[in-house]
């Protein structure tokens, strides 16, 4: 029986500092606070899903550095089972994340050598995974996993944010759901004329169903046995910090498609769309990047006051 989630990629150390506001020049801006967490793709991903409940396994490649050793203690104090193994000599990604009053914030990020020097994935380690996401910052050993997914009839999701457009082409015809940030749509499909013709790229290169995350303006989806496009608004919210909210919207969503197996209703996909949107705004309504996500019970009882 399958026992847990797998989230496949990128795991940083974020240095997240909470400022009034951005300044218009380059200047010297005081911090309100200051805290050393885990960040990346993948690690956030974990933590929203460990945050809901479900067993995880993280698993990708850190460098065998001071910042490799804390994101590799952080993740496993944090209950998510980690697979994230050292590379020799390398080093792991860092970023600087700053965020204003509004909720707003700008990254700064090196992304060190460990994922493009990483050895290849263990496919053993996805034995008994109910769904598998992965992201593009680890790009092969994304392919391996959801190509692995894709042969034992496994869920599976990519995160298609921004990343070299090569590495899109190679992953979206792989993916069961591409799921693109706008900026990640337009680096896959910057011919596209609209977000629908891109989508449709998407669809037509293999991928199932494609979908574009919009932020306060909701996501946008289709899927290749049809070619309609879907529509979700997103819930109104006073943000306070924005960070990982694309993370947990994965994670969420990812969880709440692949408890739904392979026959569902539109009613049921656009139920298990708002809940994942509904985690991500409860996200950003709290700091601390993705440590915000919330509970299932904090997402059920959300959903409970919005209107259908």
């Amino acid at each position: 029986m399958p026992s847990f989630f797998a989230c496949v990629g990128h795991a940083s150390i974020d240095h997240h500092f909470e400022i009034e506001a951005f300044a218009s020049q380059p200047t010297k801006t005081p911090a309100k606070s200051y805290s050393q967490i885990v960040g990346g793709m993948a690690a956030n991903a974990s933590i929203a899903m460990a945050k809901l409940g479900l067993p995880v396994r993280l698993i990708g490649r850190v460098g065998s550095d001071p910042a490799g050793a804390f994101i590799a203690q952080a993740v496993s104090d944090l209950g998510i089972d980690s697979h994230l193994e050292y590379v020799a000599q390398a080093q792991s990604s860092v970023s600087s994340v700053i965020v204003d009053a509004q909720g707003e914030r700008q990254i700064f990020n090196h992304r060190g050598n460990a994922l493009s020097q990483a050895h290849p994935l263990n496919t053993r380690q996805l034995q008994g995974a109910q769904a598998v996401l992965t992201d593009p910052r680890w790009g092969e050993g994304a392919a391996a996993a959801l190509i692995w997914a894709r042969e034992q009839g496994v869920f599976c999701m990519l995160d298609a944010d921004v990343a070299p457009q090569a590495v899109l082409q190679r992953l979206v015809p792989l993916a069961q759901w591409a799921v693109f940030s706008e900026p990640g749509l337009q680096a896959y499909a910057p011919q596209a004329l609209t977000r629908q013709d891109a989508l449709r790229l998407a669809l037509d290169a293999g991928a199932a169903s494609a979908m574009v995350t919009l932020g306060e303006r909701g996501v946008m989806w289709m899927h290749a046995r049809e070619h309609v496009l879907y529509n979700q608004a997103s819930f109104a919210i006073k943000a306070v910090d924005t960070t990982g909210a694309g993370d947990v919207f994965h994670a969420a969503l990812c969880f709440a498609l692949s408890e739904l197996g392979a026959d569902y209703s539109a009613a049921q996909e656009r139920q298990a769309i708002r809940f994942a949107c509904a985690a991500a705004a409860l996200k950003c309504t709290r700091g601390m990047g993705a440590l915000g996500a919330p509970t299932r019970t904090q997402v059920q009882q959300f959903l409970e006051t919005q209107a259908a």
